[in-house]
């Protein structure tokens, strides 16, 4: 059976923190499996998949340098932190029966690819769900501006960011009650709030090369389903 989906294709992103459920670090088998299921849901209505994972529930840059680890090498050792969260969603994907690549921005080994952008393409078109690991292969870039590089690189015709809260708001609403909510925003006026809901190189890249942002909560099943049907989910950056 097929359904009407308004994307084609897409890039989600997800947080490290989230594949640690209730813990708030390491791997909960329970939510990456939830999660997994949460892009079962949208690869079972036709829409071409790319995921990019964090790495913050195993090692954050100011973790490392809490131990004398200078930043750069921090954010290093976070890149391939990703990696760990990138294998563990591939396998739980494989065990739901979709086929699944890691494409990771550097060299680590002969357990993943290293990205390239024409077999990256392929395998999404082919039916794969394509994790992007190791962030930008940078430092001093969050996987917020990865999953907004690799959205534009596999011609996504939108970014999924799966978050813990319902959307945007004009500031923390967990700190603050009396949160405004946005349902709909340009990428140029959370530039100029200066909103935390991304990165400012994420928001400049999406909306320079005009792929709209789609904020949501990944708690809510069949979010991101729903989303990608068009429906109306969290916040809309355009």
């Amino acid at each position: 059976m097929t359904f009407d989906s308004r994307y084609h294709r897409a890039l989600v992103k997800i947080s490290g923190e989230a594949l640690a459920g209730e813990k708030g670090f390491g791997l909960d088998s329970e939510r990456i499996s939830w999660i997994a299921d949460q892009l079962v849901q949208a690869y079972d209505r036709d829409v071409e998949l790319g995921v990019v994972v964090g790495g913050g529930n195993i090692l954050r840059g100011m973790d490392s340098s809490a131990v004398g680890v200078p930043p750069i090498v921090g954010d290093q050792m976070g890149m391939i932190a990703t990696v760990l969260n990138a294998m563990a969603l591939r396998s739980v994907l494989e065990a739901k029966t979709v086929p699944a690549r890691i494409m990771c921005a550097f060299a680590v080994g002969v357990f993943v690819e290293v990205f390239d952008r024409l077999k990256a393409l392929d395998y999404v078109s082919s039916g794969h769900v394509v994790i992007f690991a190791g962030g930008t292969g940078n430092p001093c870039f969050t996987t917020d501006s990865a999953a907004a590089l690799r959205a534009v690189e596999i011609d996504a015709d939108v970014m999924i960011k799966a978050t813990q809260v319902r959307g945007v708001f004009d500031k923390d609403p967990k700190k603050h009650p009396d949160a405004v909510f946005f349902e709909s925003i340009t990428a140029q006026e959370v530039l100029q709030r200066q909103l935390a809901v991304m990165d400012a190189a994420g928001v400049e890249i999406l909306g320079r090369k005009k792929v709209p942002a789609i904020v949501l909560d990944i708690r809510v099943d069949g979010n991101i389903a729903r989303a990608l049907a068009g429906e109306h989910v969290g916040t809309t950056i355009v």
